[in-house]
């Protein structure tokens, strides 16, 4: 892919990001343009297809590890992509908001690991960066890299849920009504 292309399709995602934050900001903050939250949500899901049709093209040029990582990242741009159009269409679904909260969370999260591991200290053993471009001394460092990759991913989400069912535990004993003052449905 030619670099100036690249610079079109990350102006673009900055572009779409940027005007959701500016329409978010007047609508929630502001009260100027009051739209409805499946609006909303329709409008996140065009700024995560604008973000993912960006790493599936970017993706299309990168090869081994950073290849993979992309693609870990393209499935969990996908993930919000449907969670803000399931927003749309159930726009008062407690369990939709959450997993579309979940899955925006996990998003960035895997943006700094993929810094961290590609860019950063975390290189794996075997791999290192060259020219803007991670090689692997041999196949077998490259599937362990791989596997490291759905390691890290896996402890994300294990982390993320933990977290979240923890808040919404504490949310639920903090302001729920006990058991006891709840009518007797017998």
């Amino acid at each position: 892919m030619f670099p100036y292309i690249l610079i079109y399709l990350l102006s673009a995602v900055f572009l779409t990001c940027g005007l959701f934050s500016i329409l978010i900001f007047l609508i929630l903050l502001c009260r100027y343009l009051p739209l409805p939250v499946s609006a909303l949500c329709l409008i996140a899901a065009t700024a995560f297809c604008a973000e993912y049709l960006l790493f599936y093209f970017h993706s299309t040029t990168h090869k081994g590890l950073e290849g993979y990582y992309h693609v870990l990242l393209a499935f969990l741009i996908g993930l919000c992509i449907i969670s803000s159009v399931a927003g749309a269409l159930l726009p008062t679904s407690f369990p939709v908001d959450l997993c579309n909260g979940i899955a925006i969370t996990l998003q960035g999260i895997w943006f700094y690991q993929t810094a961290l591991v590609l860019y950063g200290p975390m290189l794996p053993s075997g791999c290192r960066l060259r020219d803007s471009h991670i090689t692997c001394h041999a196949k077998e460092s490259e599937i362990r890299a791989e596997l490291l990759a759905n390691v890290q991913l896996f402890v994300a989400v294990l982390t993320v849920l933990v977290g979240t069912v923890a808040c919404y535990g504490f949310a639920a004993s903090r302001y729920m009504p006990t058991v006891k003052n709840l009518p007797n449905s017998s």
